[in-house]
């Protein structure tokens, strides 16, 4: 007992030091939220965003940007990493870097020798998502100071957070699944699309904050990728069609247009759907099945719910919508893209490996002529009995 006594007697005395030389070695270092690689003439543009320690523990009003942005080119992303370090006072440390920003015609070009990058380098971790630069480039995706998360890197890993739960079109991968899906002959990567809205002058500076409506980011697409190569974009319905299909849609809405007076708003509830391989005439079959909650959260109109044919009615209309929306997200990826998302080859490579081996080496042309469908299982859940107009036409 008196040896542990002593033990602990000698922590408590020694981790103040500890802990004031942690202090002193934070105080040296320049935290990289984020990372931006851009397109460029000698090869990449890379932009390291860093956060400014003395405006975000400011207790008084801002008056200077809560990041610094330092960008260096050249064609090799190891040496830019060693070359930026002429331009800032600090040791630039990697190991809370947020998001990994690439620009879309980089992303276009291909992103394999970035991925080889950031995999072997041990000065990242791996917990950060890749974002592809919708229409702009990555530096000015994280030059743009926004509202409420003023660091743009921060922002961006948080919306995608948040959106995973409630919103099911955003979405995105971090650095091992990004790399497992473009080695893995069945499926090919999605990434989250961000764009600049509501663009600004000083979107750069502290000052736009000072408007009512500042400039921000925001994500609407997803990025579809062939092999390491962005081929296109999923819009907003599309990106939800797509993500309950693989079986990331948590909680999400949508809404059914009962009549021609009548709209419905509803709530969804996802579970992890069920894809089941078959075969017909030697060819794979795939059936999806889509399992959901759905619940009433308003109603424009006057038709009571509570009868039970409008209700099934209803129910058909929701079904058919969500169906339709994953058909016309397969019809997509299949004639335009020409690129397995969905993980369809990995499923038959599950069900049937000797098959798998005759169509892995031409998987592109075999997913466009896949023969997929989708089943709805889904039931209508409200709250209490509010099924029933809450105001109704008389009085």
């Amino acid at each position: 007992m008196k040896a542990k006594a002593l033990f602990a007697l000698l922590i408590f005395l020694v981790f103040p030091l500890l802990s004031a030389c942690t202090t002193a070695e934070l105080g040296e270092l320049g935290l990289v939220m984020a990372l931006g690689i851009d397109k460029d003439d000698a090869g990449y543009m890379a932009t390291f965003q860093v956060l400014n320690p003395g405006a975000i523990a400011s207790k008084s009003s801002v008056s200077e940007s809560p990041f610094v942005l330092h960008s260096e080119k050249g064609n090799d992303l190891g040496e830019i990493e060693r070359r930026i370090t002429a331009k800032v006072s600090k040791e630039m440390y990697f190991a809370h870097i947020r998001a990994v920003v690439i620009g879309e015609d980089l992303a276009a070009e291909g992103i394999k020798e970035i991925l080889d990058y950031l995999f072997r380098s041990s000065h990242f971790r791996s917990d950060y998502y890749f974002i592809i630069a919708k229409g702009t480039t990555a530096n000015k995706i994280l030059g743009t100071v926004t509202p409420i998360d003023s660091v743009s890197g921060m922002k961006l890993y948080s919306a995608i957070e948040n959106g995973k739960d409630w919103w099911a079109p955003t979405n995105s991968l971090k650095l091992v699944e990004l790399v497992n899906d473009i080695n893995a002959k069945g499926i090919n990567p999605v990434l989250a699309g961000a764009l600049i809205y509501q663009e600004t002058e000083d979107m750069d500076s502290i000052k736009g904050l000072e408007k009512s409506r500042p400039a921000g980011l925001m994500f609407t697409e997803l990025g579809v990728f062939n092999d390491d190569k962005l081929v296109g974009w999923l819009d907003e319905q599309e990106s939800l069609a797509y993500n309950n299909i693989v079986g990331k849609t948590v909680k999400s809405a949508s809404w059914v247009d009962y009549d021609e007076n009548t709209h419905v708003s509803l709530d969804m509830r996802m579970k992890k759907p069920k894809i089941k391989v078959s075969l017909s005439n030697g060819k794979p079959v795939i059936n999806v099945t889509l399992p959901a909650e759905l619940i009433v959260a308003a109603i424009k109109g006057d038709v009571d719910f509570m009868d039970k044919t409008n209700l099934d009615k209803l129910h058909s209309l929701a079904d058919e919508k969500m169906i339709d929306s994953c058909k016309k997200t397969l019809d997509k990826a299949q004639r335009e893209f020409k690129t397995d998302i969905f993980g369809f080859g990995e499923s038959i490579h599950r069900a049937y490996p000797k098959l798998w081996n005759e169509l892995k080496d031409n998987w592109d042309t075999e997913f466009t002529q896949l023969q997929v469908s989708f089943t709805a299982d889904t039931s209508i859940r409200d709250f209490g009995e509010n099924l029933k107009p809450i105001i109704g036409e008389g009085k």
